[in-house]
């Protein structure tokens, strides 16, 4: 593999992350240590703490770049829908998205530390694009009572997703995920549309 002189220190944190990323969609969690990722980039395992300071902040940007790309997945959901429509939209974008990043999904649930600014930022960026439809269902009420209202229909759709990334649920698993979001969306839309 390469030589220590071959990678710039930028180089080197893609490959670090490349290569944790690669692990726990192959082996889970559990499969991931610093001397697992070294030796899949060729490197000693003390080249990872010159880029990082330690597992828990290439879990932490692994977290922070995955949230990241949900986003750029739920912000190309056209917003050209009805609320209703553009909200069960997102929904099923952040399912699919989800089901098909299981493993990495799950880092979400199996590894948590104090969170850092980014990872907070793009929880509430996913907050802020569900917030939108959910003000237009409610054009009487305040930024609050539509903020609210838009954390706890995700809080529901978080929750699913999760179940069903887990594929623990007797009844929600990945198979049937989007019944079970579809429901939630149409019932609480339906509530916030009376």
């Amino acid at each position: 593999m390469a030589r220590r002189s071959a990678h710039s220190p930028e180089e080197l944190r893609q490959l670090i992350l490349a290569a944790a990323q690669s692990i726990i969609e192959r082996d889970g969690l559990v499969g991931l240590s610093a001397r697992e990722i070294a030796r899949t980039i060729g490197y000693s395992p003390g080249t990872l703490y010159n880029i990082f300071e330690n597992i828990d902040d290439v879990l932490l940007t692994l977290q922070t770049q995955m949230l990241a790309r949900v986003i750029d997945v739920m912000n190309a959901v056209p917003k050209t829908s009805p609320p209703n429509q553009m909200i069960a939209d997102l929904a099923r974008a952040y399912l699919d998205f989800a089901l098909e990043n299981k493993l990495m999904w799950n880092l979400l649930f199996t590894h948590q530390v104090a969170a850092p600014a980014a990872l907070v930022d793009n929880i509430n960026c996913i907050s802020a694009i569900v917030a939108q439809p959910v003000a237009d269902m409610l054009p009487n009420g305040s930024h609050s009572e539509s903020d609210v209202a838009a954390k706890a229909l995700w809080a529901g759709v978080h929750g699913v997703t999760a179940i069903a990334v887990t594929d623990k649920g007797p009844s929600l698993n990945p198979a049937t995920a989007h019944v079970f979001v579809n429901q939630l969306v149409s019932t609480y839309t339906r509530g916030l549309a009376k």
